[in-house]
């Protein structure tokens, strides 16, 4: 009886040495790459701005997968108040509406599910469907993403920047305008001025700027770098988690001079020379124009 148990049991294992690993099935546990198409790169770019007079976000990026894409996902939203996320209040005027974008593509309708690419343009006025006739989105900073999950579940993630993500500013010309003539770093000198733009009826007074310094993240190109240096003025719309939402009185609500607003400031000047000089300015209806100047 003994005898007769080990055959089989000898030859099931011997069975089962013989299968080896080259015929088992590959478990696919990687998630769908997002890319740019050949000769351009993934667009929106990091920090993308919008013309002020030709409202649209280009899109354009390429979505892989070996085992086949199951959807794909581009996201965007506010951030108006840094990554809170939630913690914005509502924009002041009811003519006015923050910017959101939710698309998804699924596979059946896709020509290869293991390829797919996508090139189109989000309208930012009135070909916009979420736009009423009265309505107009408020300018500002948004964060846009584009996300993939293949057939098998696996998900791009913010944790291993699979996903894309940046942020675009959609610049609008009732938004408050900035502008720099001449800068000289060297002797702590700048002319300019963030304004108003009365030729718009949409335009308001300005309640809120934000002057800052800020050093690039060369490793992380599509993060905000670290901000070295700041001078504030007014009161914001936004509470924000990067800095305080109020600072000394703005002189004018209609135009400010950037000679006077930083003059004599040598610690500012110090700090700015190989960095950006980013100015943020908001207005009454909760419009922020984010302008930066690359030195």
């Amino acid at each position: 009886m003994r005898k007769h148990l080990c055959i089989p049991l000898s030859f099931l294992t011997l069975l089962s040495s013989c299968l080896g690993e080259d015929d088992e099935e590959t478990v696919d546990l990687e998630a769908p790459t997002i890319s740019a198409d050949a000769g351009g790169n993934i667009q929106p770019e990091y920090f993308y701005n919008t013309s002020p007079d030709n409202g649209q976000i280009p899109v354009a990026f390429v979505v892989q997968d070996a085992t086949g894409i199951q959807e794909v996902l581009m996201e965007a939203h506010s951030g108006f108040d840094g990554h809170t996320h939630g913690k914005s209040i509502s924009a002041r005027n009811p003519k006015f509406k923050l910017f959101n974008h939710n698309h998804v593509i699924r596979a059946e309708s896709m020509d290869d599910p293991t390829r797919f690419t996508y090139s189109s343009n989000i309208y930012l006025d009135e070909r916009n469907p979420e736009i009423e006739e009265d309505e107009l989105f408020l300018a500002g900073p948004y964060h846009f993403s584009i996300q993939a999950t293949d057939v098998e579940g696996n998900q791009t993630t913010y944790g291993d920047d699979t996903i894309y993500h940046t942020t675009v500013y959609i610049n609008k010309p009732y938004a408050p305008q900035a502008e720099i003539t001449t800068l000289n770093i060297a002797e702590g000198s700048i002319s300019g001025r963030i304004y108003r733009n009365m030729d718009h009826a949409a335009s308001s007074d300005i309640t809120f700027l934000w002057i800052y310094v800020q050093e690039p993240n060369t490793e992380n190109p599509d993060q905000e770098g670290e901000i070295l240096e700041e001078r504030l003025w007014g009161q914001s719309n936004w509470p924000h988690q990067f800095r305080p939402n109020q600072g000394d009185a703005l002189p004018n609500a209609q135009e400010l001079d950037m000679a006077q607003l930083l003059a004599n400031d040598q610690d500012f000047f110090e700090v700015l020379q190989g960095n950006k000089l980013v100015v943020w300015a908001e207005d009454t209806n909760g419009n922020i124009s984010v302008t930066q100047f690359n030195n």
